[in-house]
This record gives structure tokens, sequence and C-alpha cells, in this order.
């Protein structure tokens, strides 16, 4: 699939003007006569754009509701056994960080250049075009493993009550519901993750009002609790009878809160989902700015809150919390699922002796979940429906690249789902040798996504050069009028540089622990564990990288020059006018700005 220089996304990735229904149709008129399969052709290819319908509140639903999934319910255990409650939360501070130096150099690109698919537009316009087709590419495929994970979390949730029910029927469900509200017109959806967003905001408040409930000694239990960072590094974690560090002292230690951080970038990602709205989005140029500096900063917030606050109300020894590897129990895979039985959020409620809220709060993670799941086939399906729209394939352009009358992908949605059947494959997990699926499709999505953020990072870094060669005819960061009208992202490119290096690291030591275990033969790991922990964790980068150099070698592409960056600046999308832009600093408290786009 080559991008297409014909493509109506390409020029500055504009959207089409209107046409008669009747012009955009595949074929002729006479292929709704010709018979079943005409007429679906007809209608889900009938049209070649979206439709523009995202106020700003649909779009801080969708990307906080696509940043709030199952990992601090549930993968946060993991990372508290392997580091202690103190290491979980340099983790989360470290991953915190990460982000909020991807999205502060996408804010300010986006606040230039408010086009459609920014995320393949950054680097395809300031670095290469081959850069800019591997990050589509690999964001679609990133996206669709975080729904089969997400997919897989919320089916092994149902099995907390371990009724007839069983994990074939919960997946299938969950799979036909996600398909279904993502079939929906885009208006309806928006108002679907807008509820969704206040429903997941909710329920992180009163989870954190409910741990410092618990710590000021709410329920007939005792709280058990021992906050501090782990004597080292472990590969299995640390248990009361089984507290010897593999890698002991302040480096095991160091190197634990790395493993940790490496686990909850998981978590921490989709800030950037905001951007993905932006050929839905009724005014990008207004609102797409806004949206992508502030909205990730809610999630990161909650989540530094919520595992601290846990942390205060766990014991990090505690053998039912999620250990990784964990064939060391005597009973494998503690009844064979992971269920909210092994969250630390619901230990802490089961040692207060809180007996109604462990069923209420896995209802709720299951909730978390699909609609995280939900929106990640959302994402993917509109990335994927951005790349054919370039492809110089006219079957792919003619059939990916188009919408029903309603201006939803079909086609697009319907080939993003088809992955989602790899969830079956945590159907029989309870009899496998290997790791947890959740953690396995978790590190597919995680490395390709690090290898994104950081041709974000450089993309910036190309935009910021670009700025200073055409500081004295097109534009000047440092201007009073570009701060007006623009976002200016402080400290930069400190930021940019800062965000380059950590997604680099992180993505290239991604698989330490597997090589460890291999060549150190650690205790409590199997073989085939470390084996696919270790492919995991380089398969997607492997292909990030393979695309790119494939790509450059059959298209022959070259690095983007200055001289190439002459008319790149300014775009506006075509649904927009004047009135849409923005009109320049306003005298506006920056906590009051914030709060607008809570909403």
């Amino acid at each position: 699939m080559a991008f297409s220089s014909d493509s109506p996304l390409f020029r500055h990735l504009r959207v089409p003007e209107k046409r008669d229904p009747e012009v955009q149709s595949i074929g002729s008129g006479n292929d709704r006569n010709s018979g079943v399969l005409g007429w679906l052709s007809y209608e889900v290819f009938r049209k070649d754009m979206l439709d523009r319908k995202l106020e700003s509140h649909h779009i801080t639903g969708i990307a906080f509701s696509g940043a709030v999934g199952i990992g601090l319910f549930s993968t946060s255990g993991e990372i508290v056994a392997l580091g202690g409650p103190v290491g979980a939360f340099l983790a989360f501070i470290f991953a915190g960080l990460v982000v909020f130096s991807v999205m502060r150099c996408l804010a300010e690109m986006v606040s230039v250049r408010p086009v459609t698919a920014p995320l393949i537009d950054f680097p395809h316009t300031f670095v290469d075009e081959a850069l800019g087709f591997t990050v589509g590419l690999m964001y679609w495929l990133a996206n669709c493993m975080s729904m089969v994970t997400l997919t897989i979390a919320a089916a092994m949730f149902t099995q907390y009550w371990q009724s007839s029910f069983g994990m074939t029927a919960a997946t299938f469900v969950l799979l036909l519901a996600l398909f279904f509200m993502n079939a929906c017109g885009v208006q309806l959806y928006g108002q679907m993750e807008w509820v969704f967003k206040w429903i997941k905001i909710a329920l992180l408040i009163g989870v954190s009002i409910l741990m410092i409930l618990i710590r000021a000694g709410v329920g007939s239990g005792e709280v058990d609790s021992n906050f501090e960072i782990s004597p080292g590094f472990s590969p299995i974690g640390f248990f009361a009878d089984r507290y010897q560090a593999a890698i002991p002292g302040t480096g095991g230690r160091i190197l634990a809160v790395w493993t940790c951080t490496t686990m909850a970038m998981f978590q921490f990602m989709g800030g950037e989902i905001a951007l993905v709205t932006a050929g839905e989005a009724k005014r990008p140029m207004r609102d797409l700015p806004i949206a992508a500096r502030y909205m990730y900063l809610l999630p990161i917030s909650f989540y530094l809150v919520a595992i601290l606050l846990v942390g205060l109300n766990v014991n990090y020894l505690d053998p039912r919390i999620y250990h990784p590897h964990i064939s060391y129990y005597n009973n494998a895979r503690l009844e064979g699922i992971q269920t909210a039985a092994r969250s630390p959020f619901v230990i802490a409620v089961e040692n207060a002796g809180i007996r109604v809220l462990p069923g209420f709060l896995d209802a709720c993670f299951i909730f978390s979940a699909l609609t995280a799941a939900n929106t990640a086939l959302y994402v993917s399906s509109r990335t994927l429906f951005t790349l054919a729209q370039r492809s110089t394939i006219t079957f792919i352009r003619s059939s990916l690249g188009r919408t029903n009358n309603g201006h939803t992908p079909l086609a697009a949605i319907a080939v993003s789902f088809l992955p989602g059947a790899l969830a079956f494959l945590a159907v029989r997990s309870r009899e496998r040798a290997f790791q947890e699926p959740i953690h396995v499709f978790g590190r597919l999505y995680t490395g390709p996504v690090l290898c994104i953020y950081a041709a974000q990072c450089l993309a910036f870094l190309r935009f910021l050069a670009a700025t200073k060669y055409y500081k004295r005819t097109t534009i000047n960061r440092d201007d009073e009028v570009y701060r007006d009208r623009h976002y200016r992202a402080h400290w930069q490119p400190t930021w940019a540089i800062l965000g380059l290096v950590l997604c680099t690291l992180l993505m290239v030591f991604s698989g330490w622990t597997a090589i460890y275990h291999l060549c150190a033969e650690s205790p409590g790991v199997e073989t085939g564990d470390a084996i696919v922990d270790l492919v995991a964790s380089y398969v997607g980068p492997f292909f990030f990288f393979a695309i790119l150099i494939a790509y450059k070698l059959i298209k022959r592409t070259r690095i983007r020059t200055m001289g190439d960056m002459s008319n790149v600046w300014f775009v506006r999308e075509a649904s927009e006018t004047e009135d849409d832009a923005p009109k320049g600093r306003k005298p506006r408290n920056r906590f009051y700005e914030f709060l607008s786009w809570v909403k």
C-alpha cells in the first residue's frame, strides 16, 4: 500500500468537497440493481469522506475513554509486585513524563497543522514519506492489538463470578458489542464516548476515595501494607516466603523501576487519540490544539493518585497480587484465570472486610476494558481509512477508503475488527505454559507505539529546525502573532529530545528481562515464558523498521529538506471558515481553560 499524490487526503489531507452520491459511487447507478452484492457494495462504498460531527466534548470523551482502560486496575498489581509500592509510583511518574514530553510536541505541531491524520502527517511532512507510512501502518496494527488485549481482559473479568458463562461466550459477546458500537454514526458514537468518559471519571474518583477511607480505618478488617521500594530486582516479584532479590541493592532497584516503567507505558499511552479525531472534528483548527494540550493530563493525574493510594493499602508480598511468571505457584495460574480477585484494589477492599464491593468493582473493570477496546477499534479503523485513501492501489482506495451513506467507514471497521479473533486464544489460557495472553498482546501494542512516539519527537525536532529556517520569511515562533494564534511549547527542544531518548531506550531495553532469564536461568521462570516475552517485546519494533526500510528501498524516498517545507505552514481544513480559527490570545485563566475542556 503506497501513498498516492492524487488521493484527497494527500493534498494536505484536505476533506473532499461534497459531490452528488451518484457520482461518488464506485460503479454506475445500476450497481444497486445487480443483486444483494451489488446493493451491499453500493451502500458500503458509496462515499469517500468522513462526517465532521464531533464537537469538543466528543473529542475529549473519545480521548479519555481510550486512555483509561484496564491497566491501572489489573497490571498495576504486577508492577507493585516487582517494584513495591514506592517503585510502582516512581515508574508511573517516569511513564507520565514520557507521555508528557511527546504530547508537548504534538500539541504545538497540531496548532500549526490541524489536518486530518496528524500522526501520519507530521513524520510524512517533516521527516520522510516512508516514516509517515510506517507510522500509520504500525499505529493501525498496534491499536488492533490493544483491542485484543482489552477484550481478553474484559472476558477474563467476567469469570469472577464463576458462572456457566464461559470465556468463549464472553469473548464472542464482547467482540459483537465492539463492532456494533463502532458501526453506528460518528455523532452517536461520540456521544456514547462522552458518557463513558464521565462514568470512568466517577469510577476513578470513587476508587481513590475508597482507598482513602480504607486507609482511614473503614471496614471490619485491618490494612495490610508496606509502603516501600523492593529490595532489588526479582523476575517473579517478592513473597513473604521468598524475599530474595536476584539483583539486590541500588542497581537492582533501578532495574526493577525500569522494568515497571516499561510495563506502565501500556496504561499511560493514549493521549494522542484526540488527534485521531481530526478527520471527523467539526472545528479541528480550534478544538484539536487545546485537546492535545490538556486532555492527557487528566488520566495521568488520576493514575498517579490511584497508584499512590492503593500502594498505601496493599502488601506487595501478598501472593494474591498478580505476579509475572506465576508458574512459581504450586497451583499454577491460580485457578488458571486472571480475574478481578488479583487486582490490588479488590485485594485492599477484601482486606478491609467490605464484602459487597469486590463484585461491583469487577463489573466496573469489565466496563472500563470494553469501552477502551471500543476506542481502540475506532482509532484503528480511522487510521486504516486514511491509509487506504492515500494508497495508489485502486482496489484498496475504492473499498477501505470509502464510507457508507452515513459517512461511516464500515469496510475499514470490518477489517480492523478481524484481528479481534485473536482474543479467542485466551480461552484455553489455563492450560498454556506461556505467560498470560493479556501480557503478551499488551507488549505487541507498547513496542510499536514507543517507535511512533519517537517518530513524533523526531518530527518535532525537524519542525523546529524548519521554523528557524523560515523565521524571517514565513513563520516565527518568537513572534507575538504566533503565540496568539498557536501553542508555543516551552523548554523546547528539551522535551522533544527527552521524549525521543526515553522512547528509544524503553524500546531497545524492553526485553532485557527476557534476555536475563534466558542467560541466568532464573528460578521460577520457564524457558518458554522467556522466549515468548522476548519475541513479544521486539517483534513490533522489528516490523516497524523493516517496513520503514522496505518502503524507502521500493519507493526510493528521501529525507525532507528545508526547501521541501516552504508551503506546509498554516494549513486549514476545507470545511473550516475563518470564524473557526483561533482569534488570538484571550485573557483567560489557564486553569479555567483546562476545566472547560474536561467537560
